[in-house]
């Protein structure tokens, strides 16, 4: 496995759980206060538990002191040979945080994928703070080898951890507000 995230101050220490119905509304509350604009209680819950969608989801937490800080969410996708982080974060004092302190989850999620043969892990950012943000684009190979990041401590500790951006999902959030696929092979 490539790379690692970066180090914050404090190390992330705890007990790893899986998301299961006896938990979820622990892990949904965690979601909700941290990120409220994304998800409320319930929604959050609906998300980590919706056997709807046409792939499976798994996930994992990261506990200390039998309080959830940090989750990832994931989507197996059989037909793609890939395993989709849906979401994840960690509680930073309150603050919502993608760095280092998730690493044990990440390492987690890729060793599933590589258990069930998955070929990559991926991973869409939204565009804010990225070179093409606000703008259509209007060459996708010329955008891709050309972005940027302006101060997204999410991308680089998701480079960090070897992910590559790979695509676009264009005007995915709203018109000129694109998502940026990240990958990471596992071959």
């Amino acid at each position: 496995m490539t790379g690692a995230l970066q180090r914050p101050p404090e190390e992330a220490r705890g007990t790893i759980r899986r998301i299961e119905p006896a938990n979820v509304q622990a892990v949904a509350r965690l979601m909700a206060s941290i990120k409220p604009e994304w998800w409320d209680t319930e929604g959050a819950a609906a998300q980590l538990q919706d056997v709807a969608l046409l792939a499976r989801l798994v996930g994992w937490y990261l506990e200390e002191d039998g309080v959830p800080r940090g989750w990832i969410l994931c989507a197996e996708f059989d037909g793609y040979s890939c395993l989709s982080i849906e979401n994840l974060g960690y509680d930073d004092q309150g603050r919502f945080s993608v760095d280092c302190r998730l690493d044990p989850l990440l390492r987690l999620a890729e060793q599933h994928a590589r258990t069930k043969g998955y070929r990559c892990l991926r991973y869409v950012v939204g565009s804010a703070g990225f070179s093409c943000h606000g703008r259509p684009i209007a060459d996708y190979s010329e955008a891709l080898r050309t972005l940027h990041a302006h101060g997204r401590s999410d991308y680089d500790a998701m480079t960090a951890f070897g992910f590559t951006p790979s695509g676009f999902l264009p005007h995915c959030y709203a018109e000129n507000y694109h998502g940026i696929l990240l990958t990471k092979p596992l071959l």
